[in-house]
């Protein structure tokens, strides 16, 4: 299922220019633009203190005792500015930059109106509806070079071209900041003139619509036009930070409004515009969310300037891993083989989502970029430290540690980062048993279930009679994250080979290295094939013979010193020997 952002992202981008936005003052709080209500009460302070007054903590209160009526920002203008003029020199302090806003990146446009801007250039959204009177948004489409059209009061929408033939359309339904008209009393926002009446239930009525920032609280008249709408062919989405306020939470249930949590304007735009370009590129009816991570993925990768939206990306795909496993709160004190199936299966279609992510990021990502990934992999693997019970079941807490690492391995081989692979397999960790192990020891599938190994993947459906159950499930896990590349089934098991190979020897390796008596070594289905074991062989005999300790399997084995060819080949017999037993 599409996440509600990718939802968004699918429809505008399939219904280009079927959308229009409604933004309320959430939209520019980021910007630390003053809302007219705020203007309004700041104005009344003024007067108060033109008449020696202190209006207190309610100077609504103070203004509506002293003047019988409630406090109007156009008369309050007119009070303190007799001319134009001097009212426009009233009001550009509230939404105007100083030098030192300005540097502080105050009162300019936001991620969220850049992101918007672009999807407006890009003619996903066409129309705008806007509580707010400042001019953030012009500014952002500017810097585009584009010219929106910008309705402030019912004057405008008599001289306006029709929406069909009009080109990207503001309209502000409070006004604009530079007219002293702008709506802010209770009054003011009970009734639209009839034209902006007429205008907004065209809108409403042929588009559908995204609402960002705005509370429905005090906006009587906007409100009544939506309930009034008579169209419900085109969706509403109402992203909200937290819980609905009521006024809001009555409109989504009569509108069938469908809610979307998000943590602020800038990162839901930003997200919004960047799932629509994703999509745009992959070109497909029915893309995936993994489709569109792999295309954010692939466009953030290279480009240093999207550093900070690449951890952003990986940061929110790891959580939802987290989220997923976070709600699997199984018991391991009674291991049976329909209980292994069953968390295993759980697990599986908790973390596979992200495996087309890790594969691709083992493909394409600097050792830095690498890190988060290894971060968070030796995380997921420690997942059963501290825990009493079966053994099998608390081993298997680690198993999507070990589809992230396969996922990760194989884009290494398949973008020839031998070295990548070797920075992951031989990263090591404390894991609370058998002191510190090597992330390629610890998360080997014949090694991370250590009560009965992988065979206690017997237990799955389609894998009870075979030799190497843990390694086959990984194979067919990963066949198709890799499809795009590895498109004939030779090419797939000569990368997975080289996986498993690699892993195979590393651990060999340590153990001799240690001094450690060398009985057994991790098997691989690749074993089960003589002629891609012989290939492989004679491949990295060349290798070896030529580049020695800078060979391929020596750099994924992450190696310290130089092995001898000799025992790659005695190892692999050996492995090969017990394969015959099994």
């Amino acid at each position: 299922m599409l996440d509600p952002v990718s939802a968004i992202a699918f429809e505008m981008q399939a219904g280009k220019g079927m959308f229009a936005l409604l933004l309320g003052s959430g939209v520019s709080r980021a910007a630390k633009i003053p809302t007219g209500w705020d203007i309004t009460l700041d104005l009344v302070r003024r007067v108060a203190a033109l008449r020696g007054e202190d209006p207190g903590q309610n100077p609504a209160d103070w203004y509506a005792s002293t003047f019988a009526k409630e406090p109007d920002y156009s008369e309050l203008l007119d009070l303190l500015a007799t001319t134009p003029t001097l009212r426009h020199q009233v009001i550009r302090p509230y939404i105007e930059p100083s030098s030192e806003e300005r540097a502080r990146g105050e009162k300019l446009p936001t991620a969220a109106h850049r992101a918007i801007a672009n999807l407006i250039a890009k003619g996903y959204v066409r129309v705008v509806l806007t509580t707010n009177f400042d001019q953030l948004l012009e500014q952002a489409l500017s810097e585009l070079g584009i010219n929106a059209t910008v309705i402030a009061s019912a004057d405008h929408v008599s001289g306006a071209l029709p929406l069909v033939h009009a080109g990207p359309t503001i309209i502000k339904l409070h006004g604009d900041y530079l007219d002293t008209r702008i709506r802010n009393t209770l009054g003011e926002l009970s009734a639209y003139e009839p034209a902006l009446d007429q205008m907004l239930d065209q809108v409403l009525d042929q588009f559908g619509l995204v609402v960002c920032g705005w509370s429905g609280e005090w906006d009587v008249a906007l409100k009544a036009a939506i309930d009034r709408a008579p169209s419900r062919r085109f969706p509403m989405y109402w992203a909200a930070r937290g819980t609905p306020t009521v006024a809001a939470q009555a409109l989504i249930d009569r509108r069938s409004a469908r809610i979307v949590q998000i943590d602020g304007a800038d990162s839901f735009f930003d997200a919004l515009e960047q799932r629509v370009q994703a999509i745009e590129a992959l070109n497909q009816p029915h893309p995936l969310s993994a489709d569109i991570a792999v295309a954010m993925l692939k466009e953030y990768l290279p480009e240093p300037r999207h550093q900070i939206r690449l951890h952003d990306l990986l940061t929110g795909e790891f959580n939802r891993v987290w989220d997923r496993l976070a709600r699997l709160t199984f018991g391991v004190q009674s291991w049976s083989p329909e209980e292994f199936a069953r968390q295993a299966a759980q697990y599986r279609a908790a973390v596979e989502p992200l495996l087309p992510l890790a594969y691709t990021a083992g493909m394409w990502s600097s050792d830095e970029q690498a890190r988060p990934w290894i971060e968070f992999i030796a995380a997921l693997g420690n997942r059963r430290r501290g825990i009493s019970g079966s053994t099998s079941l608390i081993d298997l807490r680690s198993f999507p540690a070990t589809l992230a690492f396969y996922a990760f391995c194989l884009g290494t081989v398949v973008g020839h980062r031998p070295a990548l692979f070797g920075q992951l397999a031989s990263k090591t960790v404390d894991f609370g048993y058998n002191g510190e192990l090597t992330l390629g020891d610890a998360l080997n599938i014949s090694t991370v279930i250590t009560d009965g190994g992988s065979g206690r993947f017997k237990s799955l459906t389609g894998y009870e009679n075979m030799h190497l159950p843990g390694s086959e499930l990984v194979a067919d896990i990963l066949r198709p994250v890799s499809k795009h590349e590895l498109r004939e089934a030779d090419a797939f098991d000569n990368a997975l080979a080289r996986v498993e190979m690699a892993l195979a020897f590393g651990y060999a390796e340590r153990r001799i290295a240690s001094d450690e008596r060398l009985s057994w070594i991790p098997p691989g289905r690749f074993l089960l094939n003589r002629g891609l074991c012989g290939l492989l062989l004679t491949s990295w005999r060349t290798d070896y013979e030529e580049r020695a300790m800078e060979s391929d399997l020596s750099v994924m084995a992450g190696l310290k010193q130089p092995p001898r060819f000799d025992d790659v080949q005695s190892w692999v017999q050996q492995a090969s020997v017990q394969m015959m037993f099994r």
